[in-house]
């Protein structure tokens, strides 16, 4: 006698494990204690809100507004010193400012996004994105496996 392999009959039905198993004892409702509220869970957290986070941006900003600050009194000590040379040199050190601006602004905007990828909300946004692609996966996965069973039935018939 041949053995039926149970692929052939397009069964996905496992058998469970010979044996019983006890369930798990479970202790009375009166025993068991609601915690209070931000009781250790497991999780990262952070006491943090909008405002406290918008005034440390504004605190760590301020050493780039002093150093910038420092370094365009120092360009336009030069332009003064160096006035009376006439001729394009006025042009260079607005052209100078200019450029010297966009960095400093450049630099702020960095730090400042780097500061909200790394904080509460933006890692609470990262959690959520990485739980969106995991699904994602799942149901595309699920589906490849509900279009392939159909296409075994169809051969079936």
């Amino acid at each position: 006698m041949t053995k039926v392999n149970r692929y052939d009959q397009h069964v996905s039905f496992v058998p469970a494990l010979a044996g019983r198993r006890e369930p798990p004892t479970v202790e009375p409702l009166e025993l068991v204690r609601p915690l209070p509220p931000m009781t250790y869970t497991g999780h990262a957290r952070q006491e943090d809100n909008a405002i406290t986070h918008a005034q440390a941006a504004l605190i760590v900003s301020a050493a780039y507004v002093g150093a910038a600050g420092l370094i365009t009194l120092g360009l336009l000590l030069l332009a003064w010193m160096f006035r009376a040379l006439g001729g394009s040199w006025p042009l260079y050190v607005y052209t100078g400012l200019l450029v010297w601006g966009a960095a400093v602004l450049t630099a702020l905007w960095g730090n400042r996004r780097q500061s909200l990828y790394h904080s509460a909300s933006g890692i609470a946004h990262h959690e959520i994105e990485s739980r969106e692609r995991l699904a994602r996966h799942a149901i595309d996965t699920h589906a490849r496996l509900l279009l392939a069973r159909w296409e075994l039935d169809r051969h079936a018939d």
